[in-house]
């Protein structure tokens, strides 16, 4: 039967099936796609490198490296500068992804069986990010105290390590032995779920690195970082302790194994996710402490709005609707979709609590929380607010990426609960 195409209060393109029933559609990438696609996929690691660049070379200004860039011709400013590797730096990052695999391999964990996949299918995963996050960094701390390496190794190697990501990262495949789908993509763990596992534990431990190298550099520790190790760390127990909510997000369903998950997980986001820290380590900065404390009540509000948002999402489902929400019965509409083996099924599309108010609130908090982080730099420039930048425009992309999907997967479904929650991110506004 033909299918026709629509465009729902959304925007976005749907599928509808003369019959009204949704059928699966593969969404085909426009041109605009691609093309924004093929830049990320080129620019990506030299806005890696131009960021060390601003840190090593220009004390985190962004602006004088873009005004030397601009006099010298991009060519001779990446040129003069690049970083170069060390045997050091080489050892180390290899022995760091070593560990990581061991530690995803063999320690334990629940196991739980994930939404259905397009084929129809439920995968079970084991889910013991947590542990590997714990052995992680109690193994940093226990090597740091016992004199084993410097606590500063990350940062005093920063520009070598900077070669090193973007070399592993730019070449997934070694020979016939190693292949980021062998790390990433075993029956196991989505490769996206244990990607955010490597990112988050290389993230935290360079945060406390940049810290230790605050302390050996200016003699003490300041507020900001403190805070802003101790507000990422929550952020990322957070995702580990509740792992198994990520398997039911449409980047856990649905998002395929390229340049996104392998460059994104290991370079951008191990490096721009701690500029904050890098920041702090070159220029010490203490908020007084009523704007710290303005700091910490955005991020508490930002990781609230974000943390209760997919709770009531998942409870909603678990119970089949059987759930309260702010005193209330949750109330939602019943979509249909159907799989890739022609099966039909039933989902509930959750219209109350803050999934009545915007159709990702859960993007609203995490962008709240992301620049508090940013915050506690103060008036540091665009250095260490790229992050939130990143985001918003990541975030606002997101928004049309996933209606697109949802449009095409419930059809006229995801229509009625568009006409229900007009509002994406913020009522009233977006």
């Amino acid at each position: 039967m033909d299918i026709g195409k629509s465009r729902n209060s959304s925007g976005t393109l749907k599928a509808s099936p003369k019959d009204g029933s949704p059928k699966p559609q593969q969404l085909r990438p426009s041109t605009i796609t691609e093309t924004i696609c093929f830049i990320l996929c080129t620019t990506s690691p030299l806005v890696v490198i131009y960021y060390w660049i601003a840190y090593h070379y220009f004390d985190t200004s962004i602006i004088a490296a873009a005004r030397t860039s601009y006099s010298e011709g991009l060519i001779q400013f990446f040129a003069i500068r690049f970083p170069h590797p060390s045997i050091a730096a080489i050892l180390g990052y290899s022995t760091w992804l070593v560990l990581q695999a061991i530690l995803y391999i063999y320690l334990p964990g629940s196991e739980t069986l994930g939404p259905l996949t397009p084929a129809g299918r439920r995968l079970r995963y084991k889910l013991n990010g947590l542990a590997a996050w714990v052995a992680t960094v109690a193994l940093w701390i226990a090597g740091s105290t016992l004199g084993i390496f410097d606590p500063a190794y990350i940062a005093k190697n920063w520009e070598s390590l900077i070669w090193a990501i973007n070399v592993f990262s730019l070449h997934p495949r070694i020979g016939n032995m190693w292949d980021w789908r062998h790390f990433f993509f075993p029956s196991i763990y989505p490769h996206e779920q244990k990607g955010l596992i490597f990112a988050g534990s290389n993230l935290n431990v360079s945060d406390l690195s940049f810290a230790a190298f605050q302390y050996q550099t200016h003699g003490h520790l300041t507020n900001t970082m403190v805070a802003v190790v101790f507000l990422r760390g929550w952020v990322v127990v957070d995702f580990f302790v509740n792992e198994d909510w990520f398997l039911h997000t449409l980047d856990g369903m649905y998002e395929s194994f390229g340049f996104y998950n392998i460059y994104g997980f290991s370079a951008m986001m191990p490096v721009l996710w701690s500029l904050q820290t890098q920041y702090l380590a070159k220029c010490p900065t203490e908020l007084s402490h009523l704007n710290l404390l303005g700091v910490i009540l955005l991020y508490i509000i930002g990781w609230s709005i974000r943390f209760s948002a997919d709770y009531q999402k998942v409870k909603f489902r678990q119970t089949r609707g059987e759930y309260s929400i702010w005193g209330r019965k949750g109330e939602g509409i019943k979509a249909s979709y159907q799989t890739t083996d022609g099966k039909s099924h039933q989902i509930l599309l959750l219209c109350s609590g803050w999934w009545g108010l915007a159709r990702h609130a859960n993007y609203t908090g995490s962008t709240m929380y992301t620049l508090a982080l940013c915050a506690a730099c103060g008036n540091g420039g665009i250095f260490p607010y790229t992050e939130v930048i990143i985001l918003i425009g990541l975030h606002i992309h997101r928004c049309y990426r996933d209606e697109a999907k949802c449009a095409a997967k419930y059809g006229t479904d995801w229509d009625e609960y568009c006409r229900r929650v007009p509002w994406r991110m913020i009522p009233g506004l977006f």
